[in-house]
């Protein structure tokens, strides 16, 4: 697995600290179930700053010590690489559709206990891929290796992939961008969580003072 570093715009120090330690203790509330290990962070439309929530939520499970892994799925508009100075050539698409193995493509980091899996190569027909076996084996396989999976989706309101990960997951933190995020578009998203049964444990209100 090759080595990177995050970059200056990923500063743990510079984070509201409280407002994730209190995503966190959420999260370790339902890991009191050690099964229970997968989170979804979704946000209604796209810049809602959904990956760097995601990012940032990773960096702080791994800084408590916590064997985190960090997925990008949201194959649309992939952002996580951009915050980790990642390439993205190979990654969880290649892995999915067969053409490399996945310890190949799984990134470390300086920081201890975060590993990182961007999103790979861009193609038209991925729905399927989110449906398949090969990502039910794949996230079972994680769930043996990490203590955390956090998934980074693309906007809820913009397409189903949201709705076809939401059944590997174990709870959903939907961001919101104060001033930005419509309160429609808010409620239709959690609408959409909801009917798919996908387990809310909290909504991050991204961008206040």
């Amino acid at each position: 697995m090759g080595e990177t570093k995050y970059t200056e715009y990923l500063n743990l120090d510079s984070i509201n600290s409280k407002a994730f330690s209190e995503l966190k203790a959420n999260i370790q509330l339902l890991n009191a179930d050690s099964e229970k290990k997968v989170i979804m962070i979704a946000s209604a439309e796209s810049s809602e700053g959904r990956s760097t929530t995601a990012a940032y939520l990773s960096l702080s499970l791994a800084k408590s010590g916590k064997k985190t892994i960090l997925v990008d799925c949201d194959l649309k508009k992939p952002n996580i690489h951009n915050l980790f100075d990642l390439t993205n050539d190979k990654g969880l698409v290649n892995y999915l559709s067969g053409d490399v193995l996945a310890e190949k493509i799984i990134k470390t980091t300086r920081q201890k206990n975060l590993s990182i899996l961007t999103s790979g190569t861009v193609i038209l027909n991925y729905a399927e891929l989110f449906v398949s076996s090969r990502f039910n084996e794949f996230i079972t396989s994680l769930k043996k290796n990490f203590d955390y999976i956090i998934i980074d989706t693309p906007p809820i309101n913009l397409g189903a992939d949201v709705e076809a990960l939401s059944k590997y997951t174990d709870g959903c933190v939907l961001v919101v961008k104060s001033g930005k995020t419509e309160r429609e578009s808010a409620k239709k998203a959690k609408e959409i969580l909801q009917k798919v049964d996908a387990n809310i444990i909290g909504v991050f209100l991204n961008k206040t003072n």
